[in-house]
């Protein structure tokens, strides 16, 4: 394809991702920050054409209304008379297609509800927002190196209730066949064909032609017999012919999922699934960022890594050390109303997330990137804000998304860390029998409502620093992994320190507070004599672990609300 004449400034272009009829993606890097992205840039030939025009400024429109762990994010849209261009996170990953295809055998069920269960939560944030995805399937869904999975693809998405035959035939719902407008159980349906893929290793329904798919689709009986039995309730509330009749709440269907899980394959079975992905996607070979455009997969491809979103406090939280953060590794605390919720970070987070090492060039000089992600939350947060009710897939959560330019470092040498800060901390909600909830919002006198809760991750709880310093961590990293640091051994460096981008909303949609904020942080790396040559796990907090968990202000042992620690932190190397 010929180069498009006009590219976006104040990015250096790395090398080209893929390219179709619409355009071209392009790997950059910012020149302020040093973030990597992709840019999909509409082709030239196409900026005459305003229904092109319109599709492409639509799909970055619906994008920009969704923030969520298991979505890809735009990062901006971009148009002048010269051209157009939508830039997203750069996500490195394989293609659950491709996992699918390579691995050749149907996956564990554990791996199965995995998936599935992490693609209806990315589902469920767009369904906040009132946006319908209608192309779910398996080139839509990223799976990374530590199992999760993140939905990228919106390039035909439109909002709740419109029609048209569009998506792909394998996994278009019967209202999709015939034209009727799209709801949120379109979307159901599609994710639930998909998981019937993984769980047994073919599609629900197979035909040589598209009116044999369409037939299919409408009128036969959903496969139930392929299932296993324990499973077959949760595929037949999610494909039901009548969109009516489908479970189409995507964070109910996770909760009945849940519950189906863990009295099926016991309370680790998400654990025991994303280690199964994990090992599977890291026998294909390293991640190779996968990039969407339109409707249309670009190989090699890329679209998301890093961003941030959090919520905590009534509109601002109230943070230790400065307004946005803390120094001296005593971490960060995001109070909501003073007393009823508070979210502290000061190091990794927990639950389900993204493991991601990046490095470009592979040249063995300075250089490079690497990135991580790390999340926070809990199994029984029920426990935590006194809700028995609560389902987990409801959990108060941290991300956090590092990036650390370069990777390959010596003495000397200056470093960026860029922390992209997200969280949701309930506040004003009550959890009925079943699970389902009631929200009174921000400012509430409920006595049935949440009760306060606190949680630190690093440090100790206390102001501490300022705002314009911070700190970093080195830790040896483990021979056998680039995770989470085992011990609490490490080399702390003072770094300076500026946050932008601080928004705190209360958000009745999950009644609670969506916080998010980037942390810049600078330092130069020390002697060989304090910082020996080798490789090192970076954290932004340390230790990187839960230090302090409280209910309603006593503290609690965080093994009680089923606090877990998983992602991993950015690993650098130290040259001689």
């Amino acid at each position: 394809m010929r180069r498009a004449e006009w590219r976006l400034p104040g990015y250096a272009e790395l090398k080209e991702l893929g390219a179709g009829g619409q355009g071209q993606v392009m790997l950059a890097r910012h020149e302020g920050t040093g973030q990597h992205v992709a840019i999909k840039y509409l082709s030239p030939a196409l900026m005459g054409d305003p229904r092109v025009l319109d599709a492409f400024r639509n799909e970055a429109a619906l994008l920009e209304r969704v923030s969520n762990p298991h979505v890809a994010r735009l990062l901006g849209y971009f148009t002048t008379s010269a051209g157009a261009a939508i830039v997203m996170e750069a996500v490195p990953g394989r293609s659950l297609r491709r996992v699918l295809d390579d691995h050749g055998a149907p996956l564990t069920p554990e791996a199965s509800l995995s998936i599935l269960k992490g693609s209806l939560l990315g589902l469920a944030a767009a369904h906040a927002v009132g946006i319908i995805h209608r192309d779910y399937k398996p080139g839509n869904v990223l799976v990374q190196d530590d199992g999760q999975s993140k939905l990228i693809d919106f390039g035909i998405a439109v909002l709740s209730g419109q029609g048209g035959v569009v998506g792909t035939p394998a996994y278009m719902a019967p209202e999709q066949w015939t034209g009727h407008p799209a709801t949120p159980a379109t979307d159901v349906y599609a994710a639930t064909c998909v998981f019937v893929e993984c769980v047994t290793g073919q599609k629900p329904y197979q035909s040589i032609t598209l009116e044999g798919l369409r037939e299919q689709h409408t009128t036969a009986p959903v496969p139930l017999d392929r299932i296993p039995e324990q499973l077959r309730l949760l595929v037949a509330c999610g494909m039901a012919k009548d969109p009516g009749e489908r479970l189409w709440d995507a964070n109910d269907f996770v909760a009945k999922l849940e519950a189906i899980a863990v009295r099926t394959y016991g309370p680790e079975w998400e654990r025991r699934g994303l280690i199964v992905l994990g090992a599977i996607a890291a026998a294909l070979g390293t991640a190779a960022p996968a990039v969407m455009l339109g409707a249309s997969v670009l190989t090699p491809g890329s679209s998301a890594v890093g961003s941030g979103a959090a919520s905590t406090g009534q509109g601002v939280a109230a943070l230790e050390g400065g307004k946005a953060g803390a120094a001296a590794g005593k971490g960060v605390l995001a109070k909501v109303g003073g007393a009823k919720g508070a979210v502290g970070v000061a190091g990794a987070g927990t639950a389900a997330v993204v493991a991601i090492a990046l490095l470009l060039p592979s040249s063995p000089e300075v250089g490079g990137e690497a990135r991580s992600s790390v999340r926070a939350s809990f199994t029984q947060p029920g426990v935590l804000l006194g809700q028995p009710n609560m389902p987990a897939s409801e959990t108060p959560y941290i991300h956090l998304d590092i990036a650390v330019t370069p990777a390959r470092v010596r003495a000397g040498i200056k470093v960026q860390m860029t922390i992209r800060f997200q969280a949701k901390t309930l506040q004003g909600v009550k959890y009925l029998p079943g699970g389902s909830r009631q929200c009174f919002g921000e400012k509430h006198n409920r006595p049935d409502a949440n009760g306060g809760y606190n949680y630190y991750i690093g440090g100790a709880k206390g102001p501490s620093g300022s705002k314009d310093q911070g700190q970093a961590a080195f830790y040896p990293a483990p021979k056998k992994s680039t995770a989470l640091p085992p011990s609490d051994k490490n080399l702390v460096v003072t770094t300076t320190r500026k946050v932008t981008g601080e928004a705190q909303p209360y958000n009745r949609e999950v009644c609670g507070f969506l916080s998010r904020w980037t942390d810049y942080r600078t330092f130069t790396v020390p002697s060989s004599r304090s910082l020996r040559p080798g490789r090192y796990l970076l954290s932004p907090y340390h230790p990187p672990r839960f230090t302090l968990v409280e209910r309603d202000g006593k503290a609690i042992s965080p093994e009680s609300v089923g606090a877990a620690l998983q992602g991993a932190l950015p690993t650098v190397t130290v040259l001689e």
